[in-house]
Order: C-alpha cells, then sequence, then structure tokens
C-alpha cells in the first residue's frame, strides 16, 4: 500500500466521530477490554462497537490480542504521526510532541494537586505502550537497520547503538556525542526477529532517577516481502517523567525507521 492509500485510509477511519471516541477512552487509558469499550458508546451496542474496532484495528490505529477469555485493545499512534509527518517537516512535528508533553505535563500536575487536596493517593500502576508498523523490507533489512549503529544514528533521533547484543550485556544508545540517551540490559535477541532489553531514560537526570521498564522490538515477516514491526513497551510507571516524555515517541521512531529502511531519507539533522 503506497503513502498516499494509507494516508486516505487512516483518515476514513477517524472521520466517524464513533471511533474517535473509542480512541479517545484508549487515550485516557490504554488497554481496555471490548467489554469496556463498549459503554463509551452505549447507544450503540456490541455489534456495532465490534465493526467500529474492525474498522479501526484494519487501519492500525489499535491492536488487540487475547488475555484469557477477554480481548483487550490498545492504541496505535504510528498511523497518526504518520499523517502528521506527511504535512509536516521532522523538526515542526518534533516541537509540536514536545510542547503537548509540557501541555499534558502542567495539566497533570494541576490533576495532582487536586487529588492531594481531595486527600486521594497517586496510583501506582504502570502503563503498556505498543506500536506497531509495517516496512516494504524483509526482515533482515529490517534488522540491519535496527542493530547497525551507523545506520541507528540516522534514523533513532541521532541515537548510535552501543551493544554485543547477547543476553546479558549492556545496551545503549548515545549520542554523537558520546552522552548516554537510553541505556538497559538485553533480555532477549533472536536475530532477525526479536530484541528485547530493560529500557532506562538517561537523556536527562529527572528521566535517568526513574525505574527502568522493558522494550521489545518484534519482527514479523509478511507475504510479498514486507514486515510488520510491533514494539512494547511495558512496565511504564504511570506519573514518572519517562512515562510522560516517552508517549508518542515510539510511534516517532517506527515511522522514522521506516522512512529510512524504504527511502534511505533522515529525519531532520541526523546523519
Amino acid at each position: 500500500m503506497d503513502e498516499a492509500d494509507e494516508t486516505g485510509r487512516t483518515i476514513r477511519a477517524l472521520a466517524d466521530p464513533g471511533r474517535r471516541a473509542l480512541l479517545d477512552a484508549l487515550r485516557v487509558r490504554d488497554g481496555q477490554s471490548v467489554g469496556e469499550l463498549e459503554t463509551v458508546l452505549p447507544l450503540l451496542g456490541r455489534h456495532a462497537v465490534l465493526k467500529h474496532l474492525r474498522v479501526l484495528e484494519e487501519a492500525e490505529l489499535v491492536t488487540s490480542r487475547k488475555s484469557g477469555r477477554i480481548r483487550i485493545v490498545q492504541l496505535n499512534p504510528v498511523p497518526i504521526t504518520a499523517l502528521a509527518r506527511r504535512w509536516l517537516d521532522d523538526y515542526s512535528l518534533q516541537a509540536g510532541l514536545a510542547l503537548a508533553r509540557l501541555r499534558d505535563h502542567v495539566e497533570s500536575e494541576r490533576a495532582d494537586q487536586h487529588r492531594t487536596a481531595q486527600g486521594d493517593t497517586m496510583s501506582e500502576n504502570s502503563r503498556t505502550l505498543v506500536a506497531t508498523i509495517v516496512i516494504e523490507a524483509d526482515p533482515d533489512r529490517v534488522w540491519e537497520a535496527l542493530v547497525d549503529p551507523e545506520q541507528t544514528r540516522r534514523w533513532f533521533f541521532g541515537g548510535i547503538l552501543r551493544s554485543d547484543l547477547t543476553v546479558g550485556a549492556a545496551i545503549e544508545w548515545v549520542s554523537a556525542e558520546g552522552a548516554s540517551r537510553i541505556a538497559g540490559t538485553v533480555t532477549a535477541i533472536d536475530p532477525p526477529r526479536r530484541l528485547a532489553h530493560t529500557f532506562r531514560a538517561t537523556w536527562s537526570e529527572e528521566t535517568a532517577a526513574d525505574a527502568e521498564s522493558h522494550y521489545e522490538w518484534v519482527l514479523e515477516a509478511m507475504p510479498g516481502g514486507l514486515t510488520r514491526v510491533t514494539v512494547t513497551h511495558s512496565g511504564l510507571p504511570d506519573g514518572t517523567a519517562t512515562a510522560q516524555q516517552v508517549d508518542g515517541g515510539t510511534s516517532l521512531v517506527l515511522s522514522s525507521l521506516k522512512t529510512y529502511v524504504e527511502t534511505g531519507r533522515t529525519m531532520a539533522g541526523m546523519g
């Protein structure tokens, strides 16, 4: 599917107010069951909600997985990020994300202050973020871009990968000047299908103080020489600086990886 088709599919899926309401509900609390999402559109009934969710999943705006007898639905922000990149350069998009995160941070602090004034305690829950994208290249090519330091700097926000990529080994992404941006330990690796590691955001003193979470890349071969890449960021504690700052970042990373692998183009200011 070319870029115009993908854009049209995303816009059509977003055009319905009911589907936007479902996405809004997942934005507030990701990882809801189908039953919980039925309450978002109580006048429509289960069949109509399932139909809306099917359209959203076909447009890759959500992903779903079975958990026992329950199906869990999660946001996939990658298509919306790709939509924004169609008309915004990468610098403008990153600036917009930074401003949105600042707004969310301020609003979150106000909400926390209100809860404290009301005697409520802050949630200790953690979050799981899932993002997926299809790349027009086979898994070997995508894996090469994922782990080759010379290539990672061209799409991973300028981050250069450092690791011998064995279980238990340190893994780190550093800037061209050597400053640490992300650090962790490899927990699983199966080239060219899977790379999992712990995750600590070391790009600032504030985020580096947060507890580590877990990051997993899964590459799935698809017909026609395509690869589906799914990133799952789990164990991300709510209310931390890391949680606030990574929100939306994974979708931008995957969109940048797709652009680099398919076209050789890099994000503004990289490579």
